[in-house]
């Protein structure tokens, strides 16, 4: 398995674009979902009320997910883009793989 998570602020008054953006039937999971390899994203909220979410992509492998990105270039730099507009800060903050079990 391969995750991708990134780190984001919301805004309070920009939570609702936010949720809608991410859930499962968001912009961002329809993108993802044209990919056979794409395993699912997960929304985690800090439950401090202080606006932080972690969302975490998982897929196959590190090279599917490229591979995908590589392959819709444009369409991946688009929602980018609208990514960044239901934060107010948006970072990745590691990648993580599973090791081969043997």
């Amino acid at each position: 398995m391969f995750q991708v998570i990134w780190e984001l602020k919301v805004k309070f008054k920009e939570r609702e674009k936010f949720e809608k953006f991410y859930d499962a039937k968001g912009e961002w999971v329809r993108f993802f979902s044209k990919s056979s390899d794409y395993q699912g994203t997960d929304v985690l909220e800090s439950g401090e009320g202080d606006g932080v979410f972690l969302v975490i992509d998982e897929w196959s492998s590190e090279e599917a997910f490229n591979e995908f990105v590589k392959s819709r270039k444009a369409d991946y730099d688009l929602l980018e883009e609208k990514a960044k507009t239901a934060s107010r800060t948006r970072q990745r903050i590691w990648i993580s793989l599973e090791p081969d079990e043997e």
